[in-house]
């Protein structure tokens, strides 16, 4: 697809390159990051939408104040929440779990999951995949299977994030499955769950990969759900000690989401920066840019993808260094917990 906008974007930052590079301070020895250009092409006919503030009601959970947010992790299902979280010393203040409609009973687990984390002071915030199509959902053919899960869920006692498939570009592509597809799906959750469960506030995440500069094959407004109150994004420095990938910091990539999504309130479902051997401490200073970053540019959560599951080029886990700056980072002050 032919867009424009990314374009006018490339030329911005072109300009501004320096800045958008060091939107955190985190920069590899011996590397030089570049910005990747693109060859002009039509205006397309539809032009992707201006930024705007979401028109939705406000999130049960959102917003904190100006320089505050939810801050959290995901754990694999194998390694112990509490046991990890009395090595941080601290409650994760954002617990981010993932479901599988496949798998028996899993609504129920989701719940349970939601009361527990409610219960020791953590915000849910839980993924699951639909049973069926993006289309068929938006048409009401897993109301049933929603509802087994708003309406416990609004008696839960607390806010909950829901996000319904989440980085759902990976499987963009057959019948029902198409953007709109997906964006209908999640008008429509919105409008149950605020039926069933007000406490309860749907979350779309993306990939940042939809929004970086180097893409030429998607429109990125398509993916933008306009009812959402807040967008959520999954965001990750793509180096590795192998892949010959440029070290990025967390700014930088998510500037180019913000270029779309405009004043709309980002949830950062997952993110994470591998270690580098040769420079001891990097990763523990991209942690500090991140929160820092997210802090000054309307990000209301963010939870660390504290894993080493789909990680073929590295595992994301915290060790040594950035563990323990994520510690300090999860005890600090502008951390907002449920109440």
């Amino acid at each position: 697809m032919v867009i424009a906008r990314r374009d006018f974007l490339r030329a911005g930052a072109a300009v501004a390159a320096s800045v958008a590079l060091s939107s955190c301070s985190s920069s590899r020895p011996g590397t030089t990051a570049t910005m990747p250009t693109r060859a002009p092409r039509p205006t397309p006919s539809t032009p992707p939408p201006s930024p705007r503030a979401p028109s939705g009601p406000v999130p049960f959970y959102a917003y904190p104040e100006p320089g505050s947010l939810y801050f959290g992790a995901s754990v694999p299902y194998h390694r112990s929440l509490d046991a990890w979280e009395r090595d941080l010393g601290t409650k994760l203040a954002l617990n981010r779990s993932y479901f599988d409609p496949q798998r028996k009973n899993e609504p129920i687990q989701l719940v349970h999951r939601c009361r527990d984390d409610l219960a020791h002071g953590r915000l849910p915030h839980v993924s699951t995949k639909p049973p069926g199509t993006w289309q068929a959902v938006a048409a009401g053919a897993a109301d049933d299977w929603l509802a087994s899960m708003f309406r416990p869920l609004g008696e839960a006692g607390g806010a909950v994030v829901f996000t319904l498939h989440h980085e759902p570009e990976n499987d963009a592509g057959p019948p029902g499955m198409q953007p709109r597809d997906f964006v209908a799906m999640q008008h429509h959750a919105m409008d149950l769950a605020a039926e069933l469960a007000p406490q309860v506030t749907v979350v779309p995440v993306l990939q940042q990969w939809t929004f970086d500069l180097v893409r030429n094959d998607v429109d990125p407004s398509a993916w933008i759900v306009p009812r959402a109150a807040v967008m959520g994004l999954d965001v990750y420095n793509p180096w590795s000690p192998s892949n010959g990938k440029p070290w990025r910091s967390f700014g930088s990539k998510t500037d180019e989401a913000k270029s779309w999504l405009g004043d709309i309130p980002i949830a950062i479902g997952e993110y994470g920066c591998r270690e580098d051997p040769d420079s001891p401490g990097l990763a523990a200073e991209w942690l500090r840019d991140a929160a820092q970053y997210a802090r000054e540019n309307n990000i209301v959560s963010m939870s660390y993808f504290n894993s080493d599951l789909n990680a073929p080029e590295g595992t994301w886990e915290l060790r040594g260094s950035a563990e323990r700056t994520f510690a300090e980072l999860l005890a600090s002050d502008w951390v907002v917990r449920p109440v």
